[in-house]
């Protein structure tokens, strides 16, 4: 009688591999205009190697004064590649060319940064994981610090998640891969509207208060002291990207879209009762650049990408804000396959 309760269990499993195993996933790619678009997807590998600076800034702000906290971040050596709907890249930080730690302070960092552009969406995800802080603006902010030195916050902690979706209406004549992915070539100038929507998230908190308590500015914050805050904000944008190709392989791509939203704020402080709560306005905004050359075989370009959600704090008249991205460099070569690299038998299809 116990091994019949384990009928029922076994044979879901078996009705959904037999399920699975039936179906075929295909994953297809839109053809674009071939006036407008060269297409390297089917039967091109892009391989790639980059320099990458990812950043995640963060202020909080009363009408004119400001504290604007960042990490000492390091730069990144990467190799990547790109085969039909797969795309990869693994990094390699390069702690020399960190400011001096000694000034600054050491930021340990956990920072994953997708974006996907798949025929008309756009889909940017963050996934930042930061501890370890400096206030930039410590000479103007602090009283009693020697311009010399700079204020470490070591015990200064954030989380940011962020998910961010736009509509390409024209993509049939422009292309985001081919500054961002390398797999296509913009081979004439084109552009296009974004309509999209994110919804945006950070936690910090820190063992003493945000605010310092020997800070310059006068009811800043209205005295409040707290060492940890929340907010969630849901927004709309709009925009529109465009690419510039100048004499067939030159090119300059530029995007930028934003728009309102709703945020919703808390802060307190854990060493006391005190908490405070607020809904208010959001905005959201990003910007996109590339610029570059690119022939059938080569890529050599830049790429910047900002995201930047500023939403009311959970104190009247006051504000916080965030910045993420990264800026890149990438040098590629697209390899001619003969043969797929993919049985055309599985699970999984692409075409």
């Amino acid at each position: 009688m116990r091994n019949n309760k384990l009928i029922i269990p076994i044979a879901f499993c078996f009705f959904m591999v037999a399920t699975v195993s039936a179906q075929v996933i295909d994953i297809k790619h839109k053809q674009r205009n071939p006036k407008y678009v060269k297409d390297f997807y089917k039967h091109h590998l892009i391989l790639r190697a980059f320099e990458c600076t990812k950043f995640n800034n963060f202020k909080l702000i009363d009408e004119s004064d400001k504290l604007v906290y960042k990490p000492n971040r390091h730069n990144d050596l990467g190799l990547g590649f790109n085969y039909r709907a797969l795309s990869l890249n693994l990094e390699f930080n390069i702690p020399v060319t960190e400011k001096s730690s000694k000034i600054y302070g050491v930021t340990h960092t956990f920072d994953l940064q997708t974006y996907i552009y798949i025929d008309k969406f756009l889909i940017d995800l963050y996934s930042q994981f930061y501890r370890g802080y400096y206030l930039s603006n410590t000479e103007e902010a602090l009283t009693g610090n020697p311009t010399s030195r700079v204020l470490v916050r070591p015990d200064m902690k954030t989380v940011d998640l962020s998910l961010n979706v736009q509509y390409v209406l024209n993509d049939r004549h422009f292309s985001f891969n081919a500054p961002f992915f390398q797999n296509e070539i913009q081979k004439k100038s084109a552009g296009s509207p974004l309509i999209g929507a994110g919804v945006y998230y950070m936690h910090g908190k820190t063992d003493s208060s945000f605010i310092p308590t020997h800070i310059n500015y006068i009811n800043f914050f209205q005295d409040h002291l707290f060492n940890r805050f929340n907010y969630l904000s849901i927004g709309v944008n709009l925009g529109y990207a465009y690419t510039c190709v100048i004499k067939k392989q030159f090119f300059i791509t530029g995007a930028l879209s934003g728009g309102p939203g709703i945020g919703y704020s808390t802060i307190n402080n854990t060493q006391s009762t005190y908490k405070n709560d607020r809904l208010g306005i959001a905005w959201n905004a990003t910007a996109k650049f590339a610029a570059g050359w690119s022939n059938d075989k080569y890529f050599a370009g830049v790429t910047y990408i900002r995201l930047i959600v500023q939403s009311n704090s959970a104190v009247a008249d006051t504000k916080q804000q965030t910045n993420a991205g990264n800026f890149m460099f990438t040098v590629a070569d697209r390899f001619k396959l003969r043969r797929s690299l993919i049985p055309k038998s599985g699970i999984i299809r692409m075409e």
